[in-house]
């Protein structure tokens, strides 16, 4: 009876161990297998910043990829300065010399390297980062409202170097919505002119006096762009 019950016990047993499976992992398929890099539609787009018109820009620019990851971008449009809310309408005191700044137009042209750093997609889709170098120029008019001196033009001029942290996703096929801030350096130099009343020859005259405003400054931006995408 004991030898019946051991040879049906050892039965059982290597019945159990045959009924389960072995499942073996060779891990290092998946180790050399590479990531397969997300292709990108569009290798360039045509854009224009919404927001950058209270800096007074009409901000155009156009990117175009240049390799895998990168990209170079240009941007270029006129410029506004001094731009308000309404027009002035008090009343000027003709004896006494009163100056104003008029709006006038101007430009300013940037150029930008973008990197896509991400391993899932290419150049144009996602996460950059990206130096770029603008410069802006801004014109205004200086106008004595008494008429005792003739209008004077001014400039202001500015050089900037930032470097820019952005996302650019693709709403849908052809459209693109790019978000982007960044911080840097920056040379500024601009002049005012002020009404100087100067006695000469036993009478007081009028004339221009100049200021003159330059130097170096830290400089940040932020804002969005939306564009239309090309193949």
């Amino acid at each position: 009876m004991k030898k019946i019950f051991l040879v049906l016990t050892l039965f059982s047993s290597y019945y159990s161990v045959a009924q389960q499976e072995v499942l073996i992992i060779d891990r290092g398929e998946y180790k050399d297998k590479e990531k397969e890099v997300k292709l990108n539609d569009n290798t360039q787009a045509f854009k224009y910043a919404p927001l950058n018109i209270l800096a007074g820009e009409i901000n155009f620019s156009y990117e175009k990829q240049v390799s895998l990851k990168g990209s170079v971008e240009i941007g270029i449009g006129p410029t506004i300065s001094n731009i308000g809310l309404g027009i002035n309408s008090h009343y000027i005191d003709p004896t006494v010399p009163t100056v104003t700044e008029k709006s006038g137009m101007g430009f300013f042209t940037e150029f930008g390297y973008r990197y896509y750093p991400l391993d899932a997609t290419e150049a144009l889709n996602r996460f950059y980062v990206s130096p770029i170098i603008k410069y802006k120029l801004l014109n205004s008019t200086y106008v004595d409202e008494s008429g005792y001196l003739n209008p004077m033009k001014s400039s202001d001029s500015r050089v900037n170097f930032y470097f820019n942290f952005g996302y650019q996703i693709w709403a849908s096929k052809s459209f693109c919505v790019d978000f982007y801030g960044g911080v840097g350096i920056g040379y500024r130099s601009y002049a005012e002119y002020r009404s100087n009343s100067v006695f000469v020859d036993n009478e007081w005259k009028n004339e221009w006096a100049k200021v003159d405003h330059s130097g170096a400054q830290y400089v940040a931006n932020i804002g969005l762009k939306v564009g239309i995408g090309l193949e």
